[in-house]
């Protein structure tokens, strides 16, 4: 890395944000070959990681040199509008623009769990050192926020002497921890949350509802997020990674689903809805997919979700168009139908725009919208956090990738939070629907080699 040249960019920037009187964006990026995102994250377990497939990319975040936290419903519309004016004079030496990453809470009317407590409403993250990865090889990007009294030689040594933090020996690993207790509502009790439910359904209240649940551990040591990823990523099948840090937090998981992403002002998306465990063998799980996509209930459940999605694309796209028969998405322990959407945003609109319409989706949430999110709040019996919410990035030329984190987990100091759910129809079973959570947190429980080390 050039001090001179990472000297020349902060001058530029330090000259703008004099000038404008405000702050200035600086990003300098260049390629990296020799540096492996997974390995920088296994070394650190700090910041974010980010590996998704359709496009392939791959990223790893460490410090943050500008953040913004947001609160209420209208969160997503300050991030947007903090965000790019931050970036209206970024200066850009090399290929790469300034991005920002984290996520938001899936409810910002539930109370906050104290566990939850470091994650906000909505939080994101200039990283001071990003690393890529995808088509075009490798780059690792230093961004930094320059001020109007900022002394951009400082600037640079202090940027410099965290790339160096980049090749620190690993810390050491934490020891393996095993579980001392296991706290999970039991069985009939869901169930019954289940059964509840279905009386709304059957009422005429609900037609869909997402019920999860919420698995706790307490461990007799903390667990190592690095050695978890490595396993989620050996594993990974069609799912997307991610990992989040806040403090001694950090929310991790392999999620099958997209929300939103944006390229050059094209939305792509996809409705997922109805599950199936995978079998043993090629024939067998053959049998189970085609069952899947032949069940009436799980095809109710799915086309819920596809006319919602539309639906609430609709006033802010232009081009929309989904695929007229869903696919089948294979993952480790469970399959899934899945219809893709693609359209394009409409001048003036932006990817966070799209968030707002779309979150929460029938497939976390349910239908209709707010009645489903009010009986989820008076019934669930927990604080889901980040859970189900969006997580992702947003680069200074809008484009983005934002995904659901489902299959996750919150890893605490001496404890963990497994979450897992499911869509009820008319027509669903409590004990299926039970089972089906099952299966869902095998894939998390598994990677975190809880007392199997």
């Amino acid at each position: 890395m050039n001090e001179a040249a990472l000297l020349n960019v902060f001058e530029a920037a330090h000259q703008r944000a004099l000038k404008h009187q405000r702050p200035v964006v600086a990003v300098s990026s260049h390629s990296a070959p020799t540096l492996d995102p997974l390995v920088l994250y296994e070394t650190h377990r700090q910041g974010f990681f980010w590996c998704a497939h359709s496009p392939s990319l791959t990223l790893f975040g460490l410090g943050s040199t500008w953040q913004i936290e947001a609160t209420g419903p209208q969160r997503l519309a300050e991030v947007n509008r903090q965000w790019f004016a931050l970036c209206a004079d970024a200066v850009i030496d090399g290929p790469h623009p300034p991005l920002l990453l984290g996520g938001m809470r899936f409810d910002t009317q539930q109370p906050c769990a104290p566990h939850w407590a470091p994650f906000a409403d909505a939080s994101f993250h200039l990283a001071q050192w990003l690393l890529s990865e995808d088509g075009d090889g490798r780059w690792l990007r230093c961004q930094c926020v320059v001020e109007p009294g900022s002394d951009p030689a400082a600037l640079a040594h202090a940027s410099l002497a965290a790339y160096q933090q980049l090749f620190a020996s690993p810390r050491a690993r934490p020891s393996c921890p095993e579980a001392i207790e296991r706290n999970a509502l039991p069985a009939p009790q869901w169930q019954a949350k289940v059964a509840n439910a279905l009386q709304a359904i059957d009422s005429g209240e609900l037609s869909k509802v997402v019920l999860a649940r919420h698995v706790e551990y307490q461990l007799n040591a903390t667990l190592d997020s690095g050695a978890v990823m490595r396993r989620l990523h050996e594993r990974r099948s069609h799912a997307h990674l991610f990992a989040l840090h806040r403090g001694d937090s950090c929310f991790i998981g392999a999620t099958p689903e997209r929300l939103l992403s944006c390229q050059e002002g094209y939305l792509s998306t996809h409705a997922l809805a109805g599950s199936a465990r995978r079998a043993v063998t090629p024939e067998e799980d053959l049998k189970v997919g085609a069952d899947l996509s032949a069940d009436p209930k799980e095809l109710h459940e799915h086309q819920l979700v596809v006319q919602t999605i539309l639906q609430g694309l609709t006033d802010i796209v232009s081009d929309l168009r989904a695929a007229t028969r869903p696919e089948l998405l294979k993952l480790a322990t469970v399959q899934h139908l899945s219809t893709p959407i693609t359209a394009r945003l409409e001048a003036g609109r932006s990817l966070l725009d799209g968030i707002q319409a779309l979150h929460p989706t029938p497939a976390v949430g349910g239908l209709p919208g707010p009645t489903a999110m009010s009986f989820i709040r008076h019934n669930e019996g927990f604080d889901r956090g980040w859970y189900a919410a969006p997580v992702g990035w947003l680069d200074s030329r809008g484009n983005g990738d934002f995904l659901v984190a489902l299959r996750s987990a919150l890893m605490t100091p001496g404890h963990c939070h497994l979450f897992a759910g499911c869509g009820i129809v008319r027509g669903s079973q409590p004990e299926d629907e039970y089972e089906e959570t099952q299966i869902k947190l095998a894939s998390m429980e598994d990677a975190l080699h809880l007392s199997s080390c």
